[in-house]
């Protein structure tokens, strides 16, 4: 039988079948960088999964100050064998550590919080959200729980009936899981967005509806969508009134809310790109678009590209000065989609603030537009 585990070290190895995964290299990792920051640190848990190649090129987070790693009580970093409560670790309270959540049901668990990475084992109809992680948020044998997540990279082993809302700079990934859900991530608090920067995350690099599921059943798929009006109900915010005011679950959103894989309500659409060090203006597009009623945000991705990568997708602007402009650095592109918007998001380019942005802004030509835009979203892998 298992030990208690109230006791138990969150930097110990969780439970494992063995080998090292990806999952596992990129907690250790994290925890490697952490190390490094402040001496004393311990090793991270590894879990067991097949492997899957091509992980993005990974946004580096702010240093941290040391920390003193030797007064932390290891209890605070495990929620254990709890039913029918409501638990919430507030800012500050994990503090980019590694965080277990094992054997609970019907709780309401909010972390709201940077970690390190992440373990829930064996929930059952719990609400949980997980707060900016720097690494890998890993669910195993999880039943009829509904998740909100922030992660570097997500998967899943032994899980069924559960429902996901994701941030995810990976494709998420899913193993011997059934009737999983996904969408993208609508959730916002005060220190949500410096709580992204820090765990070195990308708003607009949301990977959620690109699942790779190592058991794909094309008779009967592991997974679907879940429609998105649904997402604000996967948690109960209620509940945790001491953690959320009413006034935080009313903010600007912080993570732009993409179509993914799902049906686009028109087929007219436009694909803009972001030079590096763009970051202003790559908010206020996504607000404007999110903000005009015709406009539709299909899509965003940042990412690294190889030289002649760089040169196809801006040939057409003629500026030699472009390439070694954006070689060996992020690059940005996001497609809106919607009756003309073409021609409307040029105008806006023109005659609204974004026209200060016409250095760093390029609009590709509306012809080129599918061509260019099925190869920067789905052909060109991030480069390693």
């Amino acid at each position: 039988p298992r030990a208690p585990s109230s006791g138990r070290n969150p930097h110990s190895r969780p439970r494992s079948s063995g080998r090292p995964s990806v999952c596992a290299r990129a907690c250790a990792r994290a925890r490697a960088r952490s190390r490094a920051r402040a001496p004393g640190g311990t090793e991270m848990g590894k879990c067991s999964s097949k492997e899957k190649p091509a992980q993005t090129v990974k946004h580096k987070a702010p240093t941290k100050p040391p920390k003193d790693r030797k007064n932390l009580n290891p209890a605070d970093f495990v929620i254990s064998k709890r039913t029918g409560e409501v638990i919430v670790k507030s800012e500050g309270s994990i503090d980019g550590e590694q965080f277990n959540i094992e054997e609970c049901k019907d709780c309401d668990i909010f972390l709201l919080d940077n970690l390190a990475c992440a373990f829930v084992d064996e929930c059952e109809n719990c609400r949980i959200y997980i707060g900016p992680t720097e690494s890998s948020v890993m669910l195993r044998n999880c039943r009829s729980c509904d998740f909100v997540i922030a992660c570097q990279q997500y998967r899943t082993r032994d899980c069924t009936d559960c429902r996901c809302a994701l941030l995810c700079m990976t494709e998420p990934i899913i193993e011997t899981s059934s009737n999983m859900q996904f969408a993208c991530f609508d959730f916002g608090y005060f220190s949500l967005r410096q709580q992204i920067d820090r765990a070195g995350l990308r708003p607009w690099n949301n990977k959620w509806w690109m699942v790779y599921d190592f058991n794909k059943n094309h008779d009967r798929p592991n997974w679907s969508l879940l429609p998105q009006e649904q997402v604000r109900g996967l948690l109960r915010p209620e509940a945790a009134a001491d953690g959320l005011s009413p006034e935080e679950l009313e903010m600007d959103r912080v993570v732009p809310v993409t179509l993914g894989s799902r049906p686009r309500p028109s087929q007219e659409s436009c694909f803009v790109v972001f030079l590096p060090d763009s970051e202003a203006y790559i908010e206020a597009f996504v607000t404007k678009t999110d903000r005009s009623p015709d406009w539709t945000l299909a899509r965003a991705r940042t990412t690294l590209l190889a030289e002649d990568r760089i040169k196809s997708l801006l040939l057409w602007a003629k500026e030699p000065k472009l390439i070694a402009q954006c070689k060996g650095r992020e690059v940005t592109g996001v497609e809106v989609c919607g009756p003309g918007v073409w021609e409307k998001v040029q105008e806006a380019l023109i005659s609204t603030g974004l026209a200060a942005g016409s250095k760093v802004i390029r609009l590709i030509p509306k012809e080129e537009t599918p061509t260019m835009a099925k190869a920067f979203f789905e052909a060109w892998k991030d480069e390693i």
